[in-house]
């Protein structure tokens, strides 16, 4: 100090003064690469445990290596080599607030914060330069933002809660800030919500179609110093729509006007009432519907009455020449007209099966069409089942010595009764043992048996023959349905047999059941009431 500023101001003892601040603070050695401490006051060694004596012109991580986290760094090079920056530079190097652990009078141990400072001085007249190191307690204030940030997470929890957000405009500062829940809803970053933002950006979020007619309302709520209550829609930052209602109101705070509110996600009550709202039309839609619906019904039916009458009516008409056909090739191959050679023998009498099935397929197309329109009358009668699949049995023997297969009958003792027509269950009973045979390759077997229960009678027909996909049991009892498989097309058939069944097995009040493995083989069920 130059002896003028001596004469005209008090002397002053730095020394003192450097050990009463308030604030720790250390000196380090700018001049030495590993920064040896020069000294530190009191409130530092307060903060640190350590006594100044201790730490006089020692490297300053040496006594302190905890730093070297506290820097963010691995190792102490990369300490060095930022401190010789702020040497450099001359900018300052402010810490992150740094947890510490102390122990109180009582021998407690306590965790405590601090924040340090790190920047150069200049030194005497031979240009020697130190760090200054400013160390701050802000044990009491992290203390107190941690309270803060629990009270803030348990408010916050209960408006998620309840999905309210709030947010304050500052008008005259044209700058918007809210809290956690209404960033989240409105897809905003933590800058944002900390700092603020403008009102259109901050409107920025509300779906395009609702946006003016927001704006609107708020220009009017402040002029005319009314609540601000609104539904609009806001558009996520995932990119979906929420429907929220916004309340609030103009006042003054500081004498400057600003305009606190808050903000309820709305979106399930919304969603509730447009289901509700789609509901209603849905059923006025349903109900125009089903009245159109039944018109057209009633035309298809009309239209399936005239196609099956026609059916019959075809049907009849053709079986009538077809059996005449029949006859006279009949009385042809008896010799009514005279002798004929071997060769028309044959000819006739391919053409005489040809016509035979064709009055069978005629039958069948007659007696579907029966069954359509309501009109297969049956003549229910007591009836013993065995006598039914004797006779089916007898006649069939033919068919399965043609084409090499075991056939077995196997009867309970004595009559099972049942109340059935007898033409119409014979003809239900052929078809499914006639389809047995055919699906079944040479050399395989069809074995019928008839069981009965105290209330039922049950007729199984099991085959070893091609099998059933599980896809195509569904297309069993369709009328015209064909399933493809090995025999399909050596079998032939119109389609119909297994419908008539399923039909004339309804009638009966009974059930109709199939179980098959698609190459190994199929059984049919037919299960009829006892007559009782």
């Amino acid at each position: 100090m130059s002896s003028k500023a001596s004469k005209s101001s008090p002397a002053i003892d730095f020394r003192e003064l450097f050990d009463n601040l308030l604030d720790g603070c250390m000196l380090l050695d700018a001049t030495v690469p590993d920064f040896r401490i020069v000294a530190f006051n009191k409130a530092y060694e307060s903060l640190t445990g350590v006594t100044q004596e201790s730490a006089f012109g020692r490297p300053v991580l040496e006594v302190f290596p905890y730093l070297v986290q506290w820097f963010g760094k691995t190792t102490q090079a990369e300490v060095h080599r930022m401190l010789r920056t702020v040497v450099r530079t001359g900018k300052p190097k402010r810490l992150k607030v740094a947890q510490y652990e102390f122990v109180d009078g009582g021998g407690v141990h306590h965790a405590g914060y601090r924040q340090s400072v790190y920047q150069r001085v200049l030194g005497d007249e031979q240009g020697m330069r130190y760090l200054l190191v400013t160390s701050r307690d802000m044990t009491q204030e992290q203390r107190a933002i941690r309270q803060a940030a629990r009270i803030e997470h348990r408010l916050e929890a209960a408006l998620s809660v309840g999905k309210v957000s709030s947010w304050l405009w500052y008008i005259d500062d044209d700058r918007v800030v809210g809290d956690r829940s209404l960033a989240k809803l409105f897809g905003l970053g933590p800058r944002e919500i900390e700092v603020g933002m403008s009102l259109q950006e901050f409107l920025s979020a509300i779906y395009p179609e609702d946006r003016p007619g927001i704006e609107q309302a708020i220009r009017r709520s402040i002029e005319e110093e009314t609540v601000l209550d609104e539904e609009y829609r806001v558009v996520t930052a995932a990119g979906k729509m929420r429907w929220v209602l916004a309340r609030g109101k103009v006042e003054k705070q500081d004498g400057k006007l600003v305009f606190p509110g808050v903000i309820v996600d709305i979106t399930e009550r919304r969603d509730l009432q447009a289901q509700v709202e789609l509901a209603r039309q849905q059923d006025q839609l349903n109900r125009q519907a089903a009245k159109i619906l039944q018109e057209r019904n009633d035309e298809l039916e009309a239209i399936a009455r005239s196609k099956d009458e026609f059916v019959a009516l075809a049907s009849h008409q053709l079986r009538t020449p077809a059996t005449a056909v029949k006859q006279y090739l009949g009385m042809v191959l008896q010799g009514y007209v005279g002798d004929i050679s071997d060769v028309q023998t044959e000819m006739l009498e391919k053409a005489f099966e040809s016509n035979e099935r064709q009055i069978q397929i005629i039958n069948q197309i007659l007696n579907a069409a029966r069954v359509d329109t309501g009109r297969l009358t049956m003549i229910l009668a007591p009836l013993d089942i065995c006598t039914v699949l004797q006779g089916v049995s007898e006649d069939m023997r033919g068919l399965f010595a043609q084409r090499q297969q075991r056939f077995s009958l196997r009867l309970p003792k004595g009559p099972v009764w049942v109340r059935a027509d007898w033409n119409y269950l014979r003809m239900a009973v052929e078809n499914v043992i006639h389809n047995a045979s055919v699906y079944t390759p040479e050399g395989g077997s069809v074995t019928v048996r008839l069981s009965r229960t105290t209330k039922q009678a049950k007729i199984t027909v099991a085959d070893t023959g091609v099998g059933i996909r599980k896809t195509d049991l569904g297309k069993l009892f369709v009328k015209f349905s064909r399933i493809h498989n090995p025999l399909s097309v050596q079998a032939g058939g119109s389609g119909i047999g297994l419908y008539l069944t399923a039909e004339i097995v309804r009638l009966h009040e009974g059930k109709v059941y199939v179980m098959s493995r698609f190459g190994a083989g199929t059984t049919f069920t037919i299960v009829l009431p006892l007559q009782l």
